[in-house]
């Protein structure tokens, strides 16, 4: 029996020191129309802000993934366009040598 009169004093206690926590720090407060009700609207307003910062992460994450992706397919068309141009370069320079060769 004392022991469960033991945890429910601990829990008494716990409870009248949160209470003491929450009376001063409205209490301190400048505002002297706080409220418990206005508590509990900053602590939704919060939320909702913490949830739209993290809606606004993702969003900016998946931009730079598509930034990188970008990024990367640019730089390999111009590596694909500069092995095109040096085929070409030398199919025109075989073609000259040839013409050459047979005008000599």
């Amino acid at each position: 029996m004392t022991s469960k009169d033991e945890f429910s004093r601990d829990r008494a206690a716990i409870r009248c020191a949160r209470a003491t926590m929450l009376l001063y720090s409205l209490a301190s407060s400048r505002e002297l129309t706080a409220t418990i009700d206005t508590a509990g609207e900053k602590e939704g307003e919060t939320r909702r802000e913490i949830e739209d910062l993290r809606r606004r992460l993702a969003t900016e994450k998946k931009i730079r993934n598509r930034i990188k992706l970008c990024g990367l397919m640019e730089m390999f068309l111009l590596v694909v366009l500069e092995m095109c141009v040096q085929w070409v370069r030398n199919k025109v320079m075989k073609h000259r040598n040839s013409v050459a060769e047979s005008l000599e």
